[in-house]
């Protein structure tokens, strides 16, 4: 019964943790509305939840308590936060990329989450994953494993997306070694044994680049009505 009330423990800290973001398109009860994104209903009780978060974050980055501007910027980060939230949807929804049960499963048994390794922990910082395991495919806890699963699935489409993205900028072999050749006595050898920190140098560089243009794109593209300003 330990592992069963460890995982209850364990599941209630990562539903309050991780950001909850929830749209809908139904149409909302009067005033409950504080605006849309690209056609989608933001509700106050969302907007409200992102706007608290940012608040606290940039309270944290200041140590100190917000003044105006502060919280203009902070209505401006909740909306930036919000767009980008529903332009990830939306991509992912198009690009048609699904998570399935199993893959979270082999995540959670592969690739333990950090929030859940501390309780399988000993005093030495030994992680037992006979423990954790156990404690993964303990029936007691079958009912909480389930929708930790469903709790997991939208961040592990965000990262598959991610790596799709990635995809799309990380340099084939022939470009690097189209660059690597210009450099004299260079061999073929010489390249094999080095292109993956070339390519990991070179991702390093355009990543952010890349994803700070993806993200000005969605913003300029996003169709939005903040209620605030709607007379």
């Amino acid at each position: 019964m330990k592992t069963f009330t460890i995982f209850i423990i364990l599941f209630c800290t990562l539903i309050f943790s991780v950001k909850v973001y929830s749209q809908t398109t139904d149409a909302p009860f009067r005033g409950d509305t504080a605006g849309f994104v690209n056609g989608k209903i933001i509700t106050r009780k969302v907007y409200s939840e992102m706007f608290r978060r940012v608040s606290d974050q940039i309270k944290s980055e200041k140590n100190n308590s917000l003044s105006d501007k502060d919280i203009i910027e902070a209505h401006h980060k909740t909306w930036d936060n919000l767009i980008l939230e529903s332009a990830l949807e939306d991509t992912i929804e198009k690009k048609g990329i699904i998570v399935t049960d199993i893959e979270v499963r082999s995540s959670l048994e592969n690739d333990p989450p950090a929030f859940l390794k501390p309780q399988f922990t000993d005093s030495t910082g030994k992680f037992i994953r006979e423990d954790y395991l156990n404690a993964l495919h303990d029936p007691h806890n079958k009912g909480i494993i389930d929708t930790l699963i469903q709790t997991m699935k939208p961040q592990m489409q965000k990262q598959k997306l991610s790596d799709l993205l990635l995809a799309s900028i990380t340099p084939t072999d022939e470009e690097l070694w189209k660059d690597y050749k210009e450099k004299k006595g260079v061999t073929r050898t010489q390249f094999e044994s080095e292109k993956e920190s070339l390519r990991s140098e070179q991702l390093k560089i355009k990543t952010p680049i890349f994803f700070e243009n993806w993200i000005q794109s969605i913003k300029t593209t996003a169709k939005i009505i903040d209620y605030r300003t709607v007379k």
